[in-house]
């Protein structure tokens, strides 16, 4: 039995005569698994996040190369907890209220990609 398919996706479209043997892959959007997916970019002024309506769990990574800090509507780069440059935080069954707020030092910026999920 030959297999056609010799790409660099050979799982996806692999096939056996007429018949498909490839793996079936589902847009997460399909799933559930995650949506209400955004990207925040950071500055000196305080940005506020919330949770979607629907959604319990969230998870910030920040792209950017300056380091990222979080905390109540008041939060500074003094009293926010950091979020660095590469990492990835977690917030986990949170109510329904959640919000956080999201700040950067005077001059630089930080890109957070966020995505929410049930």
């Amino acid at each position: 039995m030959a297999r056609t398919d010799k790409s660099l996706e050979p799982f996806l479209n692999e096939q056996i005569g007429d018949e498909s043997i490839g793996i079936k892959v589902q847009p997460i959007s399909e799933v559930g698994a995650g949506s209400n997916r955004a990207v925040v970019t950071v500055t000196d002024t305080a940005a506020q996040i919330t949770i979607g309506a629907g959604k319990k769990n969230m998870e910030i990574y920040n792209q950017g190369d300056n380091d990222a800090y979080y905390g109540g509507s008041g939060v500074t780069t003094s009293t926010g907890i950091p979020i660095f440059a590469g990492q990835t935080k977690q917030f986990l069954k949170v109510q329904s209220d959640f919000n956080i707020y999201v700040i950067r030092a005077a001059g630089e910026t930080a890109v957070l990609r966020i995505v929410e999920f049930e």
